[in-house]
């Protein structure tokens, strides 16, 4: 674990996780993807002396919640587990992210670990800042990844969540799972020059002072794959068939049931953002649903 400032540091690994300290307690920020993530957490959390008493997730995706479940079978008197609204509902029943992607019961491939963490108590966060012994955690709206997706701010460390990706994540998946598009340029747009903050913690980066470099990555990401998609609706195709082609044409790796689902579903992101500003159409043809560019 390495402290950033008097009370606030963080606990590094392939999802990062917050720990806001006050005296002999803490408060951890997501909690990693599984069992083995907690069990990393629980044994820093003892090194460094201290107990967990709460957790703050960011969003519901199974690799930040993934692990509450086991910090609460091992932290009894866990006094809080606070997740955005909406997301605490998925949280708490982690079927709910299988199903919005698949849209029926899904099958088996999209039951593991990656997209269905194990069930865990969370209720939605009761206010916009979160008093902890003598300290004040601030809840800053960061939808677009996900549906209501925040982060935390801390004695001027941010939390940023999956606001923000690195380049090297972006040159290995192709295409950012995105939920809302113009939420994420929103987002980003909005995290451009971050002064207030002494040093900017994303999950799956290392904490650094600037993240405008990371911010404009991100940004021509989106509107690289926002064109490429526009430029394949000269005739009409399905979301399936568009994404089939992005992927051959960008050499986007596709090689599972559960990443073919992630990425078509960025796909349609595109396309409602696309719809939304009017520069697609969307109708049935021969009994099935096309989109074709204006």
């Amino acid at each position: 674990m390495k402290m950033i400032t008097r009370h606030v540091g963080f606990i590094s690994g392939p999802v990062n996780v917050g720990v806001i300290r006050w005296e002999n307690e803490a408060v951890l920020v997501d909690t990693g993807l599984d069992d083995a993530s907690a069990k990393k957490i629980i044994a820093a959390a003892r090194e460094a002396g201290f107990s967990i008493v709460g957790i703050l997730n960011t969003h519901a995706h199974a690799d930040h919640y993934g692990g509450n479940a086991r910090i609460r079978k091992v932290y009894k008197d866990l006094k809080f587990i606070y997740a955005p609204a909406i997301e605490e509902t998925i949280i708490r029943h982690p079927i709910l992210e299988p199903v919005y992607l698949f849209g029926a019961n899904p099958i088996a491939q999209l039951k593991g670990k990656f997209l269905m963490g194990k069930a865990s108590p969370a209720e939605p966060l009761p206010a916009p800042v979160i008093p902890f012994g003598d300290l004040n955690i601030q809840v800053v709206s960061l939808p677009g990844h996900s549906i209501n997706q925040v982060g935390y701010a801390c004695e001027g460390v941010f939390f940023c969540a999956d606001a923000i990706f690195p380049e090297g994540i972006v040159e290995k998946y192709g295409l950012l799972y995105c939920f809302d598009v113009e939420a994420q340029r929103k987002t980003l747009n909005m995290m451009k020059n971050l002064t207030t903050y002494k040093m900017i913690v994303p999950c799956h980066a290392r904490p650094r002072q600037n993240i405008s470099l990371l911010v404009e990555e991100n940004l021509s990401h989106i509107q690289e794959i926002s064109e490429a998609v526009f430029a394949l609706t000269g005739a009409p195709k399905t979301s399936e068939a568009l994404t089939a082609l992005l992927c051959a044409q960008r050499q986007i790796p596709m090689k599972s049931i559960w990443q073919y689902h992630l990425h078509h579903n960025t796909v349609k992101a595109y396309l409602a953002a696309l719809l939304k500003a009017e520069a697609v159409s969307v109708f049935v043809e021969k009994e099935t649903l096309v989109w074709v560019r204006k």
